[in-house]
C-alpha cells in the first residue's frame, strides 16, 4: 500500500453511508481518525463476519440526514465497559454509534455508500481471529 493511500487526507469530503432500507442516512464530514478491523468475539457476534471493519471518527463529523431517532436501537453490552452497538429498527444494518464516553464515533465501513479512499490501517484482537478467517488472496474469486 502507497503511503498516500493510507492517509486520511486522501478521503474524498464528504462521505455518506445508509442502512439496507435507507431510513437512516448520515454524512461524514471531517476524517476519519482511523479504519480498523477488530477480530474481537464481540464484533465478530454483531456483525456476523470474521471480523468488524469501522472506521473511527469525531462525533462532531458525523451529520445525520434522515432517520427518526426511534428508528436506532442502541445496544450497550452491561459486562463491557466500552462495547455498544446501534443498528436500525427496520432492516437491522449496523449503524453509527458514539461511544459510551461520547469521544469517538464508530462507523461501520461495510454502510458507506461509497469507497472511503483509504484502506485499514490495522488490525486488532487477532489473538481471538475466527479460526476460518483467512487470506482472502487465498480464496478463489467467482464473479
Amino acid at each position: 500500500m502507497s503511503a498516500s493511500a493510507s492517509r486520511s487526507t486522501d478521503v474524498p469530503r464528504p462521505l455518506t453511508g445508509s442502512c439496507l432500507c435507507g431510513a437512516i442516512i448520515y454524512r461524514l464530514d471531517g476524517a476519519p481518525l482511523d479504519f480498523v478491523l477488530c477480530h474481537c468475539g464481540r464484533c465478530r457476534k454483531t456483525t456476523g463476519s470474521a471480523f468488524a471493519a469501522n472506521l473511527i471518527a469525531r462525533p462532531e463529523d458525523v451529520v445525520w440526514l434522515s432517520g427518526d431517532p426511534d428508528m436506532v436501537m442502541r445496544w450497550d453490552l452491561p459486562t463491557a465497559s466500552s462495547f455498544a452497538t446501534a443498528i436500525c429498527r427496520n432492516c437491522g444494518t449496523p449503524i453509527p454509534h458514539t461511544t459510551r464516553n461520547g469521544r469517538l464515533t464508530i462507523i461501520p465501513a461495510g454502510t458507506l455508500d461509497d469507497d472511503p479512499g483509504i484502506r485499514p490501517r490495522r488490525q486488532i484482537f487477532t489473538a481471538s481471529q475466527a479460526g476460518w478467517c483467512v487470506d482472502l488472496e487465498d480464496v478463489p474469486i467467482e464473479t
